[in-house]
């Protein structure tokens, strides 16, 4: 498997999976590390351990296999006693048969010194000293060694025909070393097996050479009962454990040295393999991780780079391009809330579009209204002159009227003009009441076309606010906008806009309810939405509820509302008052406009 960065699409999937290798692979590495240093210590420790507990083993086996030719002498003495008396070669044919295995030869010492063979030709150099004797004598086995140059040393068991009769002599027999070393076969055969004596004479070597310890190790076994050391023959390397059999309390004997010994190799074997094996396991655990992660990484940062494609396709002008995600989780989420943004980033420039031109038309009304302006100031002029010149009191009284008609007009045109202006965000203190009388005077014929009776109630010195005239004549203009398209589809009872103003704990507020259809619930907390709206795109374009609620924000003023389905909606705005001494309203009055 090549591996390469390059194929991340996603700056974030390729973050994801440096970080991923950070955070994964590097403890996991050193766990490995750590792991691999601890099993191939348990390994070197197990695999000296099994050579101990098959040391001791061996030790315990070669113990039975003397107790068991004991066992068998005390079964010969015990059944020979009684047949002193009969010849000896009906004697040796007995015994021979069923001791041949066990003992080479086997033979009776007199109390007198002579010997009597029971089968074989025993013969054993040496005297038994008086202490081995009283030893034989009081019913105990004796084990001897006698050494032969140049070859194995013979090993004896001595014991004696009667305890309580030492004129019966001893039974001598040579044990067969090839029983007695028979345990031998059950080790492993990796595992080297040799026993020497209390003088570190060799009784049994299965190695295929001489073996010569240096004298630093006779010493160690000499000294101590178990132990380990290494050893080397030529090239090849020996690591060791031995164990004392102690013979001295059954066999009045010296203890023997039971040494296992097993090649380096062969003993660490296990942990070579472990070496040789665990880079490899690692690598290939390593390796599959980079292969599922690389796989599941980019497959899972998929959206990502779905999203991204489709953003530089809106950033472009594409907005009808629409994204498919089918995940599951959060990205797929993320893919309907992308559709939905481009769907009202569409909606958004067709608005601004439309605001665009109707800044247009407001920035030309201002020209509009001063040229109709100029003809009417002539068309007043005129009446004027006529009226002075006119001595005919009809004719004067249809001129008066065409000169109330040109002065409406202004008052009209003037409303309008002071409407069209562009804010300049300058706080001055303003009259609310002032404010909405006018926009209502300017609403007057729109009230009266839609049937809708108006009903203000302004309390008595009511203080004026800080506040930008321009801006909240917006505020309140398409309130009474709202309030008017939501009377017009009304089609029983009266229709009634509702508009107050009163001082409430140092706050100016102003009230605008109307008896309309009201606010479904479900749709209530997405009023002030940019372009969301449920109306059609001649009467709405989604912006006025956020305008309203930015324009108040810079005035430090409030907004709520209630509403029900049916009832109606009540809008209340709350200002911070000026100081009384800045400015009062004098005005009190309860006006209806229908």
């Amino acid at each position: 498997m090549k591996l390469e960065l390059k194929s991340f699409r996603s700056k974030v999937a390729l973050r994801i999976f440096m970080l991923f290798i950070i955070c994964a692979i590097v403890p996991i590495s050193a766990m490995a590390l750590v792991s691999f240093v601890h099993v191939r210590n348990q390994l070197n420790i197990q695999s000296k351990e099994l050579l101990r507990m098959e040391s001791k083993a061996m030790s315990v086996s070669v113990y039975e296999r003397l107790l068991l030719l004991e066992a068998d002498m005390r079964l010969v003495s015990s059944n020979l006693t009684p047949c002193l008396e009969k010849p000896m070669p009906d004697i040796s044919k007995t015994f021979a048969k069923n001791l041949r295995n066990r003992f080479k030869e086997m033979a009776i010492i007199s109390g007198q010194g002579s010997h009597r063979q029971l089968f074989g030709s025993l013969q054993v150099s040496g005297e038994l000293t008086a202490s081995e004797k009283q030893y034989i004598y009081s019913g105990n086995a004796f084990l001897y060694v006698q050494e032969k140059p140049g070859s194995t040393p013979q090993i004896f068991m001595y014991m004696s025909l009667d305890p309580k009769d030492s004129k019966l002599g001893i039974l001598i027999g040579e044990i067969n070393q090839s029983y007695l070393w028979e345990v031998a076969e059950g080790r492993s055969s990796i595992v080297e097996l040799c026993v020497l004596d209390k003088s570190n004479n060799i009784l049994f070597n299965s190695l295929p050479y001489q073996v010569s310890f240096p004298n630093q190790v006779k010493m160690k076994i000499s000294h101590t009962h178990s132990g380990e050391f290494e050893w080397n023959h030529k090239t090849k390397e020996y690591f060791t454990y031995y164990r004392t059999v102690f013979l001295k309390p059954n066999f009045y004997c010296p203890g023997w040295t039971v040494v296992l010994s097993m090649s380096k190799k062969d003993l660490f074997s296990p942990q070579a393999s472990f070496t040789k094996s665990f880079p490899f396991i690692i690598l290939l655990s390593i390796g599959i991780v980079f292969f599922l992660s690389n796989i599941l990484i980019k497959k899972n940062m998929l959206p990502i780079v779905i999203l991204e494609e489709a953003t530089f396709k809106i950033a472009h002008g594409d907005f009808d391009h629409m994204v498919e995600i089918k995940s599951g989780d959060e990205f797929e989420s993320l893919g309907h809330s992308f559709n939905e943004m481009a769907g009202k980033l569409q909606e958004g420039q067709d608005l601004l579009v439309r605001a665009a031109k109707l800044s247009t038309m407001g920035q030309m009304s201002a020209g509009i209204i001063h040229e109709i302006k100029q003809p009417l100031t002539a068309i007043s002029l005129n009446l004027q002159m006529s009226m002075m010149k006119e001595s005919s009191d009809e004719y004067r009284k249809y001129i008066k009227r065409a000169l109330n008609a040109v002065d409406g007009l202004n008052v009209i045109l003037e409303r309008f003009k002071s409407f069209s202006y562009i804010s300049e965000g300058t706080m001055k203190s303003v009259s609310i009441v002032e404010i909405i009388d006018n926009l209502s005077k300017l609403f007057g014929h729109q009230f009266n076309q839609g049937q809708i009776n108006c009903i203000i109630e302004n309390e008595k010195n009511l203080p004026y606010i800080l506040g930008d005239k321009q801006g909240l004549q917006q505020v309140f203009s398409n309130l009474l906008i709202n309030a008017m398209h939501a009377l017009e589809d009304k089609q029983d009872g009266r229709r009634t806009i509702n508009i107050k103003t009163y001082l409430s704990r140092d706050k100016v507020v102003v009230e605008i309810e109307d008896n309309g259809l009201g606010i479904p619930k479900e749709i209530q907390n997405r009023i002030f939405e940019p372009f969301f709206t449920t109306k059609s795109a001649e009467k709405g374009t989604g912006l006025g509820m956020a305008i309203i609620e930015s324009i108040l924000h810079k005035h430090s003023a409030g907004i709520e509302f209630e509403s029900e389905v049916g009832v109606g909606t009540k809008f209340i705005i709350t200002f911070p008052s000026l100081s009384q001494t800045e400015g009062i309203n004098k005005k009190n009055a309860r006006r209806t406009f229908s």
